[in-house]
C-alpha cells in the first residue's frame, strides 16, 4: 500500500526533530521540511502531500492561522493538522475556523498515538470524499519504465499507459528519456521539430512555459516531451536537467511517464531517484530473469529497491513463470502482460498506442487493468469505466 506522504512545517528546528520522532510509523513518508514561509508554500504545492503538519510551540499566531488558510487554497485536497503543546477549546475552535482538520498535542503522547491520529484524521477525510463524490487533487506521480535491455516492450507499455492515464482524464506527460534511441515519436506518429535538447538549451531557462512550448499535445490529451532525432545530441541534457524538469513538471501534472533508456547512465539514475515508482519490464525467458536480478542489485545500492514493480511483458508459455520472479526478488508481479506481436505490430505501424489502435485486443485489456490499479493505488478512488453504446434496435417494417 502506498505511504501516506507528510510535510512538516514549522519554524522551530527543534519541533521538527520531535514530530520526526513521532512518526515512526512505517505508514508514513515525510517529503520535506519548511517554515511558515514562501519556500513552505512552494514544497507543498511541488510536493503536493496528502498531510501537512503544522507545528508550533506557544500561542499560535494569526499570521501562522493566514498562512495555512492561504495553504490550502492552493493546494487543495490537502490535510492539515496544527500540532502545539498548549491545547484548549478556543485553540481548536479557531483551527476549525482555518480549516484544520485536527489539532494534536506534542507533548504527553506516544509515537503510536501520534500516528494513529493522523490515520484517523486521513481515513476520515478519504471517506468524506468519497462520499461527497468529490476525486480529490492527488501530488504528482512520477512512473519510470526501465528494460535493461534491448526489446523487452517498455516503449510500448509507456505509451499504453500513457495513453489510458489520459483518456481517464488525467493530466498526463509523457517524457522520452532515451535520448540515444527513443522511440516514442514513432510509436505515436507525433509530427514535432522540438524535443527535450531544445527545451535544455533554450536561453528562457527550464521553465512550465518552456516545457508547454516544445512539448507536443497528443490526440489522447496527453502532453509529450520527445527524445531528439539524432544520438549525437544526448550529450546536452545533463542529470541535473532531468531534475530541474521533473521538479517543475510536478505541479501541473497528476502522472510523468517517463521512457527511460535500457542502460544505467547519470540521467537514468536520477530520474529513477526523482520518480515514486520504478517499472522493470521483462518478458518471461532466461535472459530477461538474469538481467532483472543484476538490474534489481543496482538499483538496491542505489536505494532504491522500495520504488520496484515487476512488470512482465510478452509472456508465453515457458519454464520462467512469474513465479520465479516472485520468488527471486520476493516482490509480487505487478502485471502480466500477455504476448500478442500481431496486435502490437499493427499498432506500431498505424503510430497509435496499442489501447488505441487494438483496444480489444488481450494486451490492451492487460494494459487498461495495470492503469486501473495505477489510478487506484494513487488515488484510493476506483477508476469509472465508461459503459460501451448500447446498439440501436430498429422493428422492422412489413410491408402490406
Amino acid at each position: 500500500m502506498e505511504k501516506i506522504n507528510l510535510l512538516v512545517l514549522s519554524d522551530d528546528i527543534d519541533l521538527r526533530i520531535e514530530i520526526k520522532d513521532l512518526i515512526a510509523d512505517e505508514a508514513f513518508a515525510i517529503s520535506g521540511y519548511s517554515g511558515f514561509t514562501a519556500e513552505g508554500k512552494t514544497k507543498t504545492v511541488n510536493k503536493f502531500p496528502e498531510i501537512v503538519l503544522c507545528a508550533v510551540r506557544g500561542e499560535v499566531s494569526d499570521s501562522v492561522f493566514s498562512f495555512i488558510q492561504e495553504l490550502l487554497t492552493v493546494a487543495r485536497g490537502t490535510i492539515a493538522i496544527l500540532v502545539n503543546d498548549k491545547i484548549d477549546v478556543d485553540l481548536v475552535n479557531k483551527a476549525a475556523q482555518y480549516g484544520i482538520r485536527k489539532v494534536l498535542p506534542v507533548d504527553g503522547i506516544g509515537a503510536q498515538e501520534f500516528s494513529e491520529n493522523i490515520k484517523t484524521v486521513f481515513a476520515l477525510e478519504k471517506q468524506r470524499v468519497l462520499d461527497n463524490n468529490e476525486e480529490r487533487r492527488v501530488r504528482c506521480k512520477a512512473i519510470g519504465f526501465f528494460g535493461g535491455k534491448g526489446g523487452t516492450g517498455k516503449t510500448t507499455l509507456a505509451v499504453g499507459v500513457a495513453s489510458q492515464l489520459a483518456r481517464a482524464g488525467k493530466r498526463v506527460m509523457l517524457m522520452d528519456l532515451d535520448l540515444q534511441f527513443g522511440d516514442v515519436v514513432m510509436a505515436l506518429d507525433l509530427d514535432t521539430k522540438y524535443s527535450v535538447v531544445d527545451l535544455v538549451q533554450d536561453r528562457g531557462g527550464i521553465t512550465i512555459e518552456n516545457i508547454n512550448n516544445f512539448s507536443v499535445e497528443h490526440s489522447t490529451g496527453m502532453s509529450v516531451l520527445c527524445a531528439p532525432k539524432s544520438s549525437e545530441y544526448a550529450d546536452f541534457v545533463t542529470a541535473a536537467h532531468v531534475e530541474r524538469i521533473i521538479d517543475i513538471m510536478r505541479p501541473y501534472y497528476e502522472y510523468l511517464i517517463i521512457d527511460l533508456p535500457s542502460s544505467f547512465n547519470d540521467t537514468t539514475i536520477t530520474a529513477c531517484e526523482n520518480c515514486e515508482e520504478i517499472f522493470l519490464i521483462y518478458n518471461n525467458e532466461i535472459f530477461s530473469l538474469n538481467n532483472a536480478k543484476v538490474c534489481y542489485t543496482i538499483l538496491d545500492q542505489l536505494h532504491q529497491r522500495d520504488k520496484i514493480r515487476i512488470i512482465l511483458n510478452k509472456t508465453e508459455k515457458s519454464l520462467i513463470r512469474a513465479q520465479d520472479f516472485e520468488e527471486m526478488f520476493q516482490l509480487p508481479v505487478f502485471a502480466d502482460i500477455p504476448a500478442d506481436y500481431s496486435a502490437v505490430f499493427m499498432s506500431v505501424n498505424k503510430g497509435q498506442a496499442i489501447t488505441v489502435a487494438q483496444p480489444k485486443s488481450p494486451v490492451s485489456k492487460a494494459i487498461s487493468d495495470m492503469t486501473d490499479k495505477i489510478i487506484r493505488i494513487h488515488t484510493g478512488i476506483e477508476p469509472v469505466k465508461a459503459k460501451p453504446e448500447k446498439k440501436k434496435m430498429f422493428a422492422k417494417v412489413k410491408k402490406k
